[in-house]
Formats: structure tokens, sequence, C-alpha cells
């Protein structure tokens, strides 16, 4: 009964890491099966380590915005937040296989379909989060009272908090797409690797795209 239960109780987490990895290897088999395997390994540790590293944080934006809740509860609630994202992004691999492998290939002339297929993921992206979001912010209210406003104030901040550091650790964990400018046996990770236009970080690349930085010759781009 003891093994049952401990089964039962990493269910969630299984779950979790299957939806991270499904999608991962969706969005890898649009270059090719090396790609598909190192997402397949790589999305799950960006799920995973988003949670942990912003694990403490949550508690403490939980905190400033009024709303006192247990440690362990913030750890259990900001989790289910990361695995209903996974758990919807999962359900849309088959979608994305479908759109990775059928797109316009990339070249040495031009881009392909690769632009719109990682708009498409990234739209992907923003709806599961928007979900889970509105998920958390109704369990928070059901299971500890929390008004609507603050509970979506707390929720939204944990939301926002992933977004940035797990942006940073998308950053370092890429290439999970793999486009033509990346010839030969790819690297597992690029890290801090510069892109084409020099962005070091993932908040770089969000401010060049804002500035409408020239993007460069892809060719030669990470």
């Amino acid at each position: 009964m003891k093994v049952a239960g401990r089964l039962r109780a990493l269910g969630p987490a299984v779950l979790a890491l299957a939806g991270a990895g499904s999608y991962g290897f969706a969005i890898g088999a649009s270059k090719n099966l090396t790609y598909a395997v190192r997402s397949l390994v790589k999305f799950p540790l960006l799920l995973v380590g988003t949670a942990l590293l912003c694990g403490l944080a949550c508690f403490v934006f939980a905190r400033f915005c009024g709303a006192a809740l247990p440690f362990f509860e913030v750890q259990r609630t900001s989790f289910a937040l990361h695995r209903t994202t996974a758990v919807l992004l999962g359900s849309l691999s088959p979608v994305v296989l479908f759109l990775g492998r059928t797109m316009a290939v990339p070249d040495e002339r031009s881009l392909g379909g690769y632009p719109l297929f990682v708009g498409l993921n990234m739209l992907f992206v923003a709806v599961a989060g928007s979900v889970a979001l509105a998920v958390q912010t109704r369990s928070l209210c059901r299971d500890h009272g929390l008004p609507p406003r603050l509970a979506g104030l707390v929720t939204g901040s944990w939301l926002a908090l992933s977004l940035l550091v797990g942006g940073q650790l998308a950053f370092w964990l890429r290439p999970f797409f793999g486009i033509a400018s990346l010839r030969g046996e790819p690297p597992f990770l690029l890290g801090d690797e510069p892109t084409v236009t020099g962005a070091r970080n993932f908040y770089e690349v969000v401010w060049q795209f804002v500035r409408g930085a020239d993007p460069g010759d892809y060719t030669r781009g990470r």
C-alpha cells in the first residue's frame, strides 16, 4: 500500500515530464532526429530547472502580494502551474510535429517556414501558460479562500517570474529547434555564446527585438 501511495504521489510529476518531453521531441523533430532526442531531454530540464529556481522567489512574491500561504502550499501550487502548462503543451505535440515536418524547409536563400513555426510555438506556450494561470487562480480561490483579484495577482506574478527565469534558461539550453545556420554536428547547448546580433542572454534578445535590431546574416547565426 505504501508503494502504491508513493507511485500515485509521483504521478503528477511523471505526467508533467511526459508532457514536456513529448513537446520537446515534437519541436526538435522539425529539424531531425538528433534535435528531437536532445529536445526531449532539454525541455523537461527547462521545466524542472525553472520550477526549482523560482521556488523560493514564488513564496516571497506571494507574501509581498499579501497572501500568507504556507511555504509547502506555494511550492505545490507553483509546481501545478508548470505541470498544467507542460500537459497542455504535450497535448499539442502531434500538431507541432505535423507543422514541423510539413513546413517549408530553411535553406541558404531563406528561412522558409521556420519563422512561422517558431511564432506558432510561442503562441502555443502563451495560450498554455494563460490557461494554467486561470486554473491555478481558481485553485487558490477554492482551496485557500483568497479573493479572486489577490489570487490572480499571486499566480500572475509567479507566471511572470517563470517567464523571466525560464527565458534565460531556455537561452542557455538552446538550440531546441535547429535551423540551416547550424551545420555539422549540432552542439547539445550553446550557453552564453552570442547570437548573430551579439545578444548573450534572453533579455538582450528581447531588447533587440523591441528596438527592431537588424537580424543579421542568419546563415551565421545561432
